[in-house]
C-alpha cells in the first residue's frame, strides 16, 4: 500500500490564525476557492506523492539526516500572493522569507538525502511558501486579485524552524486529512 506523503515546516497557531483572516478577507468574491484548512496549513519543502509501506521508514532517516546538517532558524511570514499574477488566477500563497537562507539549504539537503531513495529533485526552483486556498473556478479573476492587493504586505508573523515533519496525507471528499509520521529535529 502506498501512502501520499510531503515534508514541511509547521506553523504555530498564531499565524495560521492570522492567515485564516486573511482568507477571509478575501473571500470568494463570486468565484470557486478552495481555502486551506487552519490546522493544514504549513511550509512545504518536498512533495514526494505516493510512498510505498516499506520506504516510509527510510524516507523518515533520510529526514533526519537531512535535518541533522542544518542549524535551527527563523523565518517572516509575510504577504499574499495571486499566483500567477496575471491571466487564469490558480491559487494564492502566502510569502516565506528567510535572511538566512536555510529554508533553501533545508530543502537542498532533502533532496540529496532523498535521491538515493529515488525521489528526484524538483525541476523548478525551490520557493518557500504557505499554500493558502486553490482557485477552482474564478469568472473574474481581477475581483479576487484586487481584494487581496491590501494583502500584499501583511505581516502574519515569525516563526522559528526547529525540525521537519514527515506528513502522511489521505484525500477525503472533506479535503485532505495530515498526520505527522516522524518529526526530525534540525541541527547536530
Amino acid at each position: 500500500m502506498a501512502i501520499r506523503t510531503f515534508l514541511a515546516l509547521d506553523l504555530d497557531e498564531t499565524i495560521r490564525n492570522r492567515i485564516v483572516e486573511a482568507a477571509r478577507r478575501i473571500g470568494d468574491r463570486g468565484a470557486k476557492v478552495k481555502w486551506v484548512e487552519p490546522q493544514n496549513l504549513h511550509v512545504t519543502l518536498k512533495f514526494l506523492g505516493d510512498v510505498q509501506d516499506g520506504m516510509v521508514a527510510d524516507v523518515c532517516a533520510a529526514a533526519a539526516d537531512a535535518a541533522a546538517r542544518v542549524q535551527p532558524f527563523d523565518f517572516q511570514v509575510r504577504g499574499v500572493i495571486a499566483v500567477p499574477p496575471t491571466g487564469q488566477l490558480r491559487m494564492f500563497w502566502v510569502g516565506v522569507e528567510d535572511p538566512t537562507g536555510r529554508t533553501g539549504a533545508l530543502h537542498e539537503a532533502l533532496d540529496q538525502a532523498l535521491g538515493p531513495l529515488g525521489f528526484q529533485p524538483e525541476g523548478r526552483a525551490f520557493k518557500p511558501h504557505v499554500t493558502l486556498g486553490r482557485v477552482r473556478l474564478a469568472r473574474d479573476p481581477s475581483a479576487l486579485r484586487i481584494a487581496a492587493a491590501p494583502l500584499a504586505g501583511e505581516d502574519f508573523g515569525q516563526q522559528r524552524a526547529e525540525e521537519v515533519v514527515v506528513y502522511s496525507s489521505r484525500l477525503t471528499a472533506q479535503g485532505p486529512v495530515y498526520a505527522p509520521v516522524s518529526r526530525a529535529r534540525l541541527g547536530p
